[in-house]
């Protein structure tokens, strides 16, 4: 997913070269320091080092521009996405399409917030205004098995990439060579239920609190259909108040037939729910805000939805999955979606595989 993963430097991939640098270089230290003397070594040692700052940099360049290429790229590949979700609202029966929508990012990463020009640094600046623009892009609205559901992007900032890119440019045009699109799928549920994530069965002890109520994801889970759903790691969801959210994070973005399967799946799962039962695990609807609820707000510590999406898989340490939350800005009141990774256990336990 990561666009800064380059491939090896020539000396990472031919080790002969690189001690052949070496010893060139060193000989070439004796030899100048033998016959011309301290100083004429010095001027050598001041030119070699200025040489591979140079060539250093210069590669740096080349990768910081194969990076923006790629971006670049991913925008007509998802202009390109956006008018065959139009088409294809306009032909499916069911179906609406809205280009852009703020309103509907909200809770996903857009935070209403007013943002200085100054006192604050570069990155406080890029990221707070992204934050306070995002907005919900190649919006698709239907209803399936009788569950009104809603798809779209959001042009989220990479927060790796953004790391490895600002050492080669000014952070503004760090984070916007590296930005990817999260596909968010919510389906809205007919009872705000409690917060619960589908890695649950993974996160024994881990530092991430992975549900509002623990009796509620017991039963939850105990249901063979969502159990099943979330020991599939590569999918992941989340319950949270009346949605039930499932993402997936792509450089290009999903193209349509990607999104209309994962609306359809994510709808199925919404209908294995046991929801004669599910009345008394009702929550309360909070008094003011606009998002996720009192469940998601104890998690993120404010009304934004917790956001999920798997790496990979290592057998030998596990699933690595990415969330994205609501953080403070230092020491500002600005808020920012900043994602973290999670290194889950390898296995579910025992008896989340049991019944």
């Amino acid at each position: 997913m990561d666009r800064t993963p380059f491939p090896p430097h020539t000396f990472a991939r031919h080790k002969w070269l690189l001690n052949l640098f070496a010893a060139l270089s060193l000989a070439a230290f004796f030899y100048v320091g033998g016959q011309f003397g301290v100083g004429a070594l010095g001027a050598l040692f001041v030119l070699w080092s200025a040489a591979l700052v140079f060539f250093g940099y210069q590669e740096g360049q080349k990768r910081l521009r194969a990076v923006e290429e790629d971006r670049a790229r991913a925008l007509k590949a998802h202009t390109a996405s956006m008018a065959e979700r139009m088409l294809f609202a306009g032909r499916e029966e069911g179906w609406e399409f809205e280009a852009s929508c703020a309103e509907t990012a909200l809770g996903f990463g857009r935070i209403p917030q007013d943002v200085p020009d100054r006192g604050l640094t570069e990155e406080q600046q890029v990221v707070a205004r992204h934050a306070a623009d995002l907005a919900a892009e190649g919006v698709l609205r239907t209803r399936i098995d009788g569950f009104p559901v809603t798809a779209f992007d959001l042009e989220m900032i990479n927060d790796a990439d953004v790391w490895e890119l600002r050492r080669r440019c000014r952070f503004e045009r760090a984070a916007e060579a590296s930005k990817d699109y999260l596909t968010v799928v919510a389906v809205h549920l007919p009872v705000r239920l409690p917060y619960l994530a589908s890695v649950h069965p993974f996160a024994p002890g881990s530092r991430v609190a992975c549900t509002a109520d623990d009796a509620f994801a017991e039963f939850l889970l105990s249901v063979p259909t969502v159990r099943a759903a979330a020991l599939d790691v590569e999918r992941l969801w989340s319950v949270q108040g009346d949605l039930l959210v499932s993402c997936a994070l792509t450089n290009y973005g999903l193209d349509v037939a990607d999104v209309v399967e994962v609306t359809r799946r994510t709808a199925r799962l919404a209908g294995a729910f046991p929801w004669s039962e599910l009345e008394r695990f009702r929550v309360e609807a909070p008094e003011t805000g606009t998002g996720a609820g009192t469940e998601a707000e104890a998690e993120t510590g404010t009304g934004q939805h917790s956001l999920w999406v798997h790496e990979f898989t290592s057998g030998l340490i596990g699933p690595q999955v990415r969330r994205w939350d609501e953080q403070r800005l230092g020491r500002t009141e600005l808020r920012a979606f900043r994602s973290t990774h999670e290194w889950l256990s390898e296995r579910a336990p025992a008896e989340s595989l049991a019944g």
